[in-house]
């Protein structure tokens, strides 16, 4: 069974999250924002399955936390554990252009 990229890094991102509201309003406690950090560090690692690039990170190297399912290096549709051919994805790619 295979879990797409996309909802390992959505299912990251809401762990982070969940430690960080429980370490501020309920335990007040540094070990549950240190499991956030892990959480978010695990987050930024997630990858591309045809590029191995960062789903995080722009063309550029920046960090960016908007929510989005396509890898913006290469086009290809991280919502599925299949690499995609080429002409899909550029197909995909020119659909968004318009």
């Amino acid at each position: 069974m295979c879990v797409p990229p996309f909802v390992i890094y959505i299912t990251l991102g809401l762990f982070s999250a969940l430690f960080i509201i429980i370490s501020i309003f309920y335990a007040h406690s540094v070990s549950y924002m240190a499991a956030a950090f892990a959480f978010a560090i695990a987050q930024s690692r997630i990858k591309c399955p045809k590029c191995k690039n960062s789903i995080l990170k722009s063309p550029s190297g920046w960090y960016l936390f908007s929510m989005r399912s396509i890898c913006r290096h290469c086009g290809q549709d991280t919502m599925r554990c299949t690499i995609e051919q080429d002409d899909t994805t550029q197909a995909r790619v020119k659909g968004e252009q318009r």
